[in-house]
C-alpha cells in the first residue's frame, strides 16, 4: 500500500513538473485567450497527465511522449495561425456580427450556436440593458462579445468636452510584500536610498512593513502598509 502511495505521489510530481514546463512553452495564450483547439488540447494534456499519475502501467517515457506530441501539435498550429491569414481563419474562425444598429441578427446567432438568453446576459454584463442602444455587437473568435454603443449612449470623455488632461502612464511597483524590486527602481532612475528616504518621510522605518509601494507617472510614491 505504501509503495502504491509513493509511486502515485512521485508520478504526480513528475506530471505537474511536465505540465508546468509545457504550459510555459505553449505561451500565455493558453491562459489568457483560449481558442476552441487550445481548449481541447488543454483538456487532453490534463487528462494524459492525470492518467500517468494514477495508472501504474503507463511508463514515464510513454506519458511524456504523449504530452510532448500534443504540445508540439499545438505549437505548430499556433505558428500557422500567426503566419497565415487563411490558416488563422480555418483554425480560429471569424468574428460574427450578432447585433447591427439595434437589431438582433438571428441567423448569425444560430450559426454561432448562441441563444438569445446568453446574448442578453453578455450585454447586461457590459452594463447594457437595452438592445436598442447598441450600434454593433460582435461575437469574437474567443467567444467574448464586443459591443459598440450608439453615439448617444457612450460615456462622456474629456475629449468630448475639450478638457485638457495630464499624461497618465503605467505605475511602477517598487515594493511588493516587503520586498524591494530593484530592477523597477532602476527602470525609473531611482535607487534604494531614494526609496528609504521616501519611506521615512511617510513614517515607515522598514520596507518589510510595506504591502505595496508604487511610483506613479508624476514621480510620486504611494505606500500601502501591512495590517491596514
Amino acid at each position: 500500500m505504501v509503495d502504491k502511495i509513493l509511486h502515485t505521489a512521485a508520478s504526480s510530481v513528475m506530471a505537474i513538473i511536465a505540465l508546468f514546463i509545457l504550459a510555459r512553452i505553449m505561451g500565455k495564450k493558453q491562459m489568457a485567450q483560449l481558442s476552441f483547439f487550445d481548449y481541447v488540447v488543454g483538456i487532453s494534456i490534463g487528462s494524459i497527465a492525470s492518467e500517468y499519475a494514477v495508472v501504474r502501467t503507463i511508463h514515464l517515457a510513454e506519458g511524456l511522449t504523449a504530452l510532448v506530441v500534443f504540445t508540439l501539435f499545438s505549437l505548430v498550429l499556433s505558428y500557422i495561425s500567426i503566419k497565415s491569414y487563411k490558416g488563422r481563419k480555418i483554425l480560429d474562425g471569424s468574428p460574427s456580427i450578432v447585433i447591427e444598429k439595434g437589431k438582433i441578427l438571428e441567423s448569425n446567432l444560430i450559426k454561432a450556436k448562441i441563444n438569445i438568453n446568453d446574448l442578453l446576459e453578455e450585454c447586461r454584463q457590459k452594463d447594457i440593458f437595452d438592445i436598442a442602444n447598441i450600434e454593433y455587437a460582435i461575437l469574437e473568435t474567443s467567444g467574448r462579445l464586443s459591443i459598440l454603443p450608439k453615439n448617444q449612449n457612450r460615456p462622456l470623455t474629456p475629449k468630448d468636452m475639450q478638457i485638457p488632461t495630464m499624461y497618465e502612464g503605467l505605475c511602477t511597483n517598487v515594493i511588493i510584500d516587503g520586498n524591494i524590486i530593484n530592477e523597477h527602481l532602476t527602470a525609473i532612475n531611482k535607487d534604494t536610498a531614494w526609496l528609504q528616504a521616501q519611506l521615512h518621510g511617510s513614517d515607515i522605518t522598514s520596507p518589510q512593513s510595506v504591502l505595496l509601494a508604487y511610483v506613479d507617472t508624476a514621480g510620486d510614491l504611494h505606500v500601502h502598509a501591512k495590517g491596514t
